[in-house]
């Protein structure tokens, strides 16, 4: 977490100061824990209105990793789920994060799905549905955009339908 608290170290970055970094790092928490059960939310209601079979399930998260840019923040909400006669698991993910690097913050959302047997339109192999990145943003315009990818992210309903799983 030290890495959070000195983005002021790079002035074209974030142009705050000392004082402000406590209060952006509140920032980022508090916006991400919100866009977190945001997209619990969607997820869940998308759980309980398809059949995603026997053993499936429906893993919530919030990631911290760091990474050689800088260190990253995500939620991510990935639904297990085996295709009949598969014994290996299947997996539909809905992403989105912030990375924060010293020329700025970049912020990604994704949908994929990784199959391993054909299900609904898709073969067998990872596909993503959706994907949107954007570099070199202000901590304040990293989360504004944030906010729109997982709006964007919470439109997408229709892709357990396309998966061919039934709805309840």
């Amino acid at each position: 977490m030290p890495a959070l608290l000195r983005m002021s170290d790079d002035p074209l970055m974030l142009n705050v100061t000392d004082v402000d970094d406590a209060a952006s790092t509140a920032l980022l928490l508090t916006t991400m824990h919100r866009l977190h059960k945001q997209l619990d939310d969607f997820t869940t209601q998308l759980y309980i209105a398809y059949d995603f079979g026997d053993e499936s399930g429906l893993a919530p998260a919030i990631l911290i990793e760091e990474h050689a840019a800088g260190p990253e923040l995500r939620t991510y909400h990935c639904f297990g789920f085996f295709a009949e006669g598969d014994p290996d698991v299947s997996e539909l993910r809905y992403s989105a994060g912030v990375t924060i690097t010293s020329t700025g913050c970049i912020v990604e959302a994704m949908v994929d799905v990784a199959l391993e047997q054909p299900l609904g339109e898709f073969g067998a192999d990872v596909h993503t549905l959706y994907d949107e990145r954007i570099d070199r943003l202000s901590l304040p315009d990293a989360l504004s955009r944030l906010e729109e990818q997982v709006t964007a992210l919470c439109t997408m309903d229709d892709v357990p339908n396309r998966l061919g799983f039934d709805t309840r």
